[in-house]
């Protein structure tokens, strides 16, 4: 389980913290393309526990010194992948 400080909050691994921030479901967004045709894209929301710790300024610290979500700032769903503010890296 991840453990939260005052400004910062530790996972022990990517996986923790993808559950803690993925709603992993796939949801069709809606747009309209230039030429005014209806258009729709794939997408995936991340969880209100996620914006709530952005907007309160939260750091996201992943105990992992192999993290792939650290390393690349950004978690996947499927084939689609969104960046992740606030994380910090792990020092051992």
């Amino acid at each position: 389980m991840f453990r939260i400080s005052t400004q910062k909050m530790y996972f022990n691994s990517d996986d923790e913290f993808y559950k803690f921030c993925v709603v992993p479901e796939i949801i069709p967004v809606e747009y309209i393309d230039v030429d005014g045709t209806t258009r729709y894209y794939m997408d995936f929301n991340l969880t209100n526990a996620y914006h709530d710790a952005i907007e309160q300024g939260k750091k996201f610290i992943i105990r992992d010194p192999n993290s792939q979500i650290y390393k690349h700032q950004a978690v996947s769903y499927r084939t689609i992948t969104k960046p992740i503010q606030n994380l910090e890296e792990y020092f051992n």
